[in-house]
């Protein structure tokens, strides 16, 4: 049971939602599940090293229940033999080695009893039974630690016991393996009947293991007996479709090398555009270079001070730089005889322009710098000069970019008007409004149709002449089918009626799988990032009753953000709720001023909310009666717009 059911059930309960409280419930949710997943993997892990201790210490007692069974010895002899060993300067390993080659002598030779014997061993019991080959070791030791050292040696080497072990030997090793009985008793730990358990355990594992061995085997080779008809069926395609596949692999070689081509020819342009930047430069005097060189130390300083610089023309033409390179390379390419993308030679008397627009502003600069100019009346010059002929002669241009790039232009002249840059040039009285005003004309391309007076300071129309956006077929009828779970979660979280599917229409036209070039995913188009704030994982974002979840739950989000006025929740969801409270309604772009009308086009009644908060803004009158006639105006253009709403929902 995951956190979205618990959290549902709780709901049906009748509990409030509190995005605190959620983020919360949910954050305690995935931590319990995290330390039972931990718990999990500890238990695990404890019960392999359990199972990995068990194994290397029957393992160990295995092996000397087998070493007793080839030598006849106990196991419990074995194990007090080698701890007097490795007591007397010797290793358990070197005893045993030794007692294994004494078995082997006693094996082998016919004679071997009878040797022993001579040297003072006793072989066997008062029964007549063999003794335990351990003490026999023993007692070899005891007789050999009674003899010269290179005599004791000599009959050492002929029963196989090595020099360290014969050392030990001679030490004494009876104390130690009485040490060690006693010990053991002690402790009630029993060595014979452990060895004869572990030996059992590893003859199961063994069995075990044979087992997943005969699986493994049987296993594969009825995968390779499957697998030969599916290779000779992927050799059988690939015969099949060589040419194809010929065809595939060089066009990618083939991208590869234009896609080098393409990066060579940019360095290359890049290079040349720096030649001819450093000729420009070597043809300014050196005032006029020192003035340019402290002009761009202070805009970097500028940078570093203040962030909101970011917004500033540098900032944004910072970005410009890669798409100006590429319309550099296809010039010089026109102007090399080579095949372009862009027919300059209609736009060369706006380049000729641009190029004396170039002389020009170096012209200032020099001036500036020999002091027969004032920075006012520079920048004055320049705000002309950007009105003049020149603006006239590059106005094809903007428009033409502005078609092609999605308003690029009208975006940068917003942006420009709104920059830290600006606003000084405004506070000091160098720029007007009216200047503001010309020049978000020019980047938009209507300097020879400039705004009506009357009409320069009013909020812009939502047109009828926005199309309303209609669903699919198949996504009208998804859409008719999630109705009641639309309205459910629109009365949960208090949004207005039909905003859900109005919005789902808008964005994807009831497409469940849209996908747009920009990102955007799903019935109501969710970037990745927004979609994870809403706890969409995965797919969930194309799952048409999770995504609408996630945007019932974000447009309250935004209600609430923008005090429940729809206009700016519609903008905020469409333009992000950031660029929204930066810019403000009156700066949105076209896209998102159409989107909204279009929106509210699908609600019942248009979606009109009456509102008794009316904010007018009105800029560069002095007279308070001419301020008043203007206020007036516009809040009878309020009313009627108002009412025109009003009877456009009731119809």
């Amino acid at each position: 049971m995951d956190a979205e059911v618990i959290k549902d059930f709780l709901i049906s309960l009748g509990f409030q939602i509190d995005d605190a409280g959620a983020q919360k419930f949910d954050s305690v949710i995935v931590g319990v599940t995290a330390n039972m997943f931990k718990m999990a993997a500890v238990v695990e892990g404890a019960a392999l090293t359990v199972t990995a201790f068990t194994a290397k210490i029957a393992s160990g007692l295995d092996n000397l229940y087998w070493a007793s069974q080839r030598t006849g010895a106990t196991v419990s002899g074995i194990k007090a033999l080698g701890y007097a060993a490795s007591q007397t300067g010797s290793s358990a390993e070197a005893a045993q080695g030794s007692l294994e080659s004494l078995s082997r002598f006693m094996r082998n030779n016919p004679g071997a009893e009878g040797f022993l014997n001579r040297l003072g061993v006793q072989t066997r019991d008062a029964s007549g039974n063999m003794r335990d080959m351990s003490s026999v070791f023993t007692s070899v030791g005891q007789q050999l630690s009674k003899m010269p050292y290179y005599r004791a040696n000599q009959y050492a080497q002929m029963l196989g016991i090595d020099e360290n072990t014969l050392m030990a030997m001679r030490r004494g090793l009876g104390n130690f393996n009485a040490e060690y009985t006693a010990m053991a008793k002690s402790m009630g730990y029993k060595p014979d009947q452990a060895a004869v358990s572990s030996n059992k355990f590893m003859t199961s594992l063994r069995d075990l293991g044979a087992m997943a061995d005969m699986a493994r085997d049987k296993i594969g080779s009825n995968l390779a007996d499957g697998l030969a008809g599916s290779i000779d069926n992927l050799r059988k395609q690939i015969l099949d479709n060589f040419p194809k596949i010929e065809e595939t692999i060089t066009r990618g070689i083939k991208g590869l090398l234009w896609l080098a081509d393409v990066i060579g020819r940019v360095v290359f342009r890049l290079i040349q555009a720096g030649g001819d930047i450093i000729d420009w430069w070597k043809k300014l005097d050196k005032g006029t270079q020192q003035l340019i060189t402290t002009f761009g130390a202070l805009i970097v300083a500028w940078r570093v001070l203040n962030s909101a610089f970011l917004a500033s023309p540098i900032g944004i033409i910072t970005t410009l730089i890669g798409s100006l390179v590429l319309l550099y390379d296809d010039y010089k390419s026109w102007k090399e005889g080579s095949k372009s993308l862009i027919d300059w030679e209609k736009w060369q008397p706006g380049i000729e322009a641009a190029k004396k627009g170039l002389d020009w502003f170096t012209d200032k600069l020099n001036d500036l710098n020999t002091g027969t100019l004032t920075w006012k009346d520079t920048l004055k010059s320049l705000s002309d000069f950007m009105k003049g002929d020149w603006s006239k002669a590059i106005t094809e241009a903007i428009n033409y970019v502005n078609l092609k790039f999605n308003g690029f232009f009208e975006e940068f002249g917003r942006k420009l008007a709104n920059s830290p840059f600006w606003r000084l040039l405004r506070k000091a009285h160098i720029m007007s409004d009216k200047d503001t005003e010309d020049m978000q004309n020019f980047f938009s391309g209507n300097v020879g149709d400039p705004t009506p007076p009357d009409q320069a300071s009013q909020p812009e129309q939502y047109a009828q002449s926005v199309r309303r956006p209609h669903a699919t077929e198949s996504g009208s009828k998804l859409l008719n089918l999630l109705e009641p779970t639309l309205n459910k979660l629109e009365g949960l979280y208090q949004l207005p009626a039909g905003l859900l599917k109005s919005v789902a229409i808008t964005e994807s036209a009831g497409n469940p799988l849209a996908q747009s070039g920009a990102g955007a995913k799903g019935l109501f188009q969710f970037m990745d990032p927004t979609a994870r704030d809403m706890g969409l994982k995965g797919n969930d974002v194309f799952d048409p009753v999770k995504s609408a979840q996630a945007a019932a739950k974000y447009l309250s989000q935004l209600m609430k953000m923008n005090g429940g006025d729809l206009d700016k929740t519609l903008a905020s969801y469409n333009f992000g709720i950031g660029n929204v409270r930066k810019y403000g309604m009156g700066l949105l772009p076209k896209e998102t001023r159409n989107y909204i009308p279009k929106v509210r086009s699908n609600m019942p009644g248009g979606g009109v909310s009456q509102s008794n908060d009316t904010k007018i803004y009105i800029s560069g009158v002095s007279d308070p009666r001419e301020a008043g006639n203007i206020v007036a105006d516009k809040q009878n253009s309020v009313n009627s717009r108002n009412t025109q709403q009003l009877r456009r929902g009731n119809s």
